[in-house]
């Protein structure tokens, strides 16, 4: 008996099977809970609705939080309509921009300098000098090409038709004042595209000249390092990667606030608390709220019990505490009960193959392994004296023995508890074996070890235990 050097094991299977078994204390105790839970929150709420001031505060809330939910669904409606908008400008722009269409590792490139030059020459003659025009007339050209008016004169002549935003990418201009030189470079798929663009550019110039001359002064305009060349420009597919990246971006956020959208419509507007259905509803969701909490209270507490009880939970237990032999395990037998169904469905996950109703059986069984036993150790004829007692009432024992069906040539006794009847010591020293009957979940390990020490004491060999009441299959 190692009793106090002994630790349990504790099993998480039979710990659940513990909290499954009670499954009918758990839904009473559960349900008494919730239906606390929820009267108490009608109770509460009732008497809140005949105060004036809350009705009015709850009023107030109601429509804050109304405003609040329309306007969450505004917003979303705003959010997709201008990423609609958004996505929708970007795929255009991606379909028509030249610089979407060109071939960022073979772009082709045109470029020229118009040079601006006057008969200005400085007399050193003269204190007075004339005026030098050639600033004047290179930032009127600079003003006709860059306002817009060269523009639209390339896009009237172009064979392709094009938008002024797509050209302004393509085609730049940059002056240089201190040399009267005006650079203009384009961009495009093919050279035959530069050139067109170019030469339209020029026209559009000459044009202007005229007008320029008459205006301000004569001037010769000179076309010079005009040159159409291929290059490799990962910028621009940097650019275009991205460009069409942020299609996508666009069109995973749309999607993303559609879902918003849709989850709103689904979510109920707000709806006034203080009436009596929206009290009731409440009650009902505080009441289901409150059953599950009570059945989790209830399941932690049984297991609770289970783990720091010392009682008989496990008649091999017996044996890793105390050694001693377990004869038999007798299932506890239940009156009829309702939804048994469920009981031996917990039953069967809890890995018990006993059933109820073979209770009977097995105590027979046990009688006829006593018997087998004495008969193998007993070295004379005379009738053997058994002695059953443990932590259970004599007429519990008594039924125990009546099932077992004994024979005429072994007498078998129930015996009060020893240690709490005087009268079970004569009849425990009168016999010649003892075997102890505990209880499932009665019988205490401590009490267990007492008996035992109390029976060493006095002499008296221990055939083994019989467990009562064990759990089976109803």
């Amino acid at each position: 008996m190692n009793e106090q050097n002994y630790e349990q094991e504790i099993s998480i299977g039979k710990m659940l099977y513990r909290v499954f078994r009670d499954w009918r204390k758990v839904f009473v105790i559960a349900l008494v809970i919730g239906v606390l839970v929820g009267l108490g929150n009608f109770a509460i709420k009732r008497i809140k609705i005949a105060d004036p001031e809350y009705i009015t505060e709850e009023e107030q809330n109601f429509e804050r939080e109304l405003a609040a939910f329309e306007a969450q669904g505004e917003t979303l409606q705003r959010e997709i309509a201008n990423l609609e908008d958004t996505r929708a400008e970007q795929q255009e722009y991606n379909e028509n921009s030249i610089l979407m269409k060109i071939n960022p590792f073979r772009e082709f490139n045109a470029s020229l300098q118009l040079y601006v030059s006057t008969d200005y020459q400085i007399n050193p003659e003269l204190t007075y000098q004339n005026i030098d025009l050639s600033n004047r007339i290179l930032r009127s050209y600079v003003t006709y090409m860059v306002n817009g008016d060269m523009y639209q004169y390339i896009l009237d002549h172009l064979a392709t038709k094009i938008e002024l935003r797509y050209l302004r990418e393509i085609l730049s201009i940059s002056a240089d004042y201190d040399t009267y030189m005006i650079t203009m470079s384009v961009r495009h798929v093919d050279e035959a595209s530069c050139r067109e663009i170019l030469n339209y550019a020029i026209e559009g110039i000459q044009t202007k000249k005229d007008e320029i001359v008459t205006s301000i002064g004569e001037h010769r305009l000179e076309t010079i390092n005009q040159s159409v060349y291929e290059n490799v420009n990962l910028d621009l597919d940097e650019l275009q990667k991205a460009n069409q990246q942020y299609v996508l971006d666009l069109g995973i956020n749309l999607q993303e606030k559609n879902e918003d959208y849709i989850e709103w419509k689904e979510t109920p507007e707000p709806q006034k608390s203080f009436t009596i259905g929206r009290i009731i509803k409440n009650s009902i969701k505080m009441m289901i709220f409150g059953f599950i909490i009570g059945a989790v209270l209830a399941a932690v507490f049984i297991a609770f019990r289970y783990i720091m009880s010392d009682k008989l939970q496990d008649a091999k237990e017996l044996k890793n505490r105390f050694g001693l032999r377990v004869i038999a395990e007798l299932p506890k037998v239940h009156k009829k009960r309702v939804w048994v169904g469920f009981d031996r469905l917990f039953a069967h996950w809890g890995g018990l193959q006993t059933k109820e109703s073979d209770y009977e059986q097995l105590a027979k069984v046990a009688a006829c392994t006593v018997k087998a036993e004495l008969d193998s150790i007993k070295e004379d004829k005379e009738p053997c004296k058994l002695a059953f007692t443990g932590n259970i009432t004599v007429g519990e024992l008594d039924a125990m023995l009546q099932n077992m069906k004994w024979e005429s040539d072994y007498s078998a006794k129930s015996v009060p508890n020893i240690l709490i009847d005087p009268s079970a010591v004569s009849k425990v020293t009168a016999s010649d074996y003892v075997i102890l009957v505990e209880k499932q979940e009665e019988s205490t390990y401590s009490k267990i070890e007492k008996e035992l020490e109390v029976l060493k004491a006095w002499k008296k060999k221990v055939l083994g235990v019989i467990v009562v009441g064990v759990d089976a299959v109803p």
